[in-house]
């Protein structure tokens, strides 16, 4: 997952104006508190600044609205869709966007935020506090692996450490991990959407239908699909989870607790 961004040098730029701007009076502030515009639909942002910060986007996307409150920076490069960025504070909000589904962001706060937005699925944040803030989580690339003749069709993200390996030669993967865990997907069939929460172990294997596995505790959950309808595994807790789905019936399973379960 890049953790680099287009803007890094632009954002150095923005940083020296905001030191000038600290330095050199009301005149200063009033030169350098205008919004910067530019890309090829620049004309589609609505950007707002008060307080003697500083606002910088590069539009190449659907509308942008952005607004600083306060002293702190907004740099923004947009080449998704529609994006909503908010910053009250002193510090700087960095938003590199190629997300197909609405994205918002909200600080109040003094921390730097980070944002790398992707995927399908529409992001809201809101952070508060005078902490750093990068999302997703900076994660080294050796912890996602992904193979497969849709490769491309896999949106992973790792927050805490844990690994993804995904080889994909189905439909659309989601793959969550969050915490130490470990997750294990192969995808021939349909879409299939996969989290797991804590240090256990997810596996997968989709020849069928549309699945959704939740995981999270400490437990191995092992999934083997082929089944026709559409298939649903939670589990809450520690235990050891084991499905075989099959057939053309929908299939939801929730389980609780700590004990071991297998299906059928």
């Amino acid at each position: 997952m890049k953790t680099t961004f287009k803007n890094n040098l632009s954002g150095a730029g923005i940083l020296l104006l905001a030191s000038v701007m600290a330095v050199c009076g009301s005149s200063a502030k009033e030169a350098v508190s205008q919004p910067l515009v530019t890309g090829t639909n620049a004309a589609d942002v609505a950007a707002t600044v008060t307080g003697g910060g500083f606002i910088n986007v590069e539009n190449n996307g659907a509308h942008v609205a952005v607004t600083q409150t306060g002293t702190g920076v907004i740099s923004v490069i947009n080449n998704g869709q529609v994006l909503t960025a908010t910053n009250t504070g002193n510090a700087m909000m960095t938003i590199n966007n190629t997300a197909t589904g609405a994205v918002t962001v909200t600080n109040t706060g003094n921390g730097r935020v980070t944002v790398h937005a992707t995927g399908s699925e529409a992001i809201t944040i809101t952070h508060t506090g005078d902490d750093d803030f990068i999302f997703p989580g900076p994660i080294a690339a050796s912890h996602i692996t992904l193979t497969g003749t849709n490769a491309t069709d896999v949106a992973p993200t790792v927050t805490g450490g844990g690994f993804i390996t995904v080889e994909n030669n189905g439909g659309h993967v989601a793959a969550t991990v969050t915490g130490t865990g470990d997750m294990n997907v192969l995808n021939n069939g349909a879409a299939v959407a996969s989290t797991l929460t804590g240090n256990g172990t997810l596996n997968i294997v989709n020849d069928g239908q549309v699945l959704t596995a939740t995981n999270t505790g400490n437990g191995v959950m092992t999934i083997n699909n082929t089944a026709t309808g559409a298939v649903t595994v939670t589990n809450t807790g520690n235990g050891n989870v084991t499905v075989t789905a099959a057939g053309s019936e929908p299939i939801t399973i929730t389980h609780t607790g700590d004990d071991s379960i297998t299906y059928p």
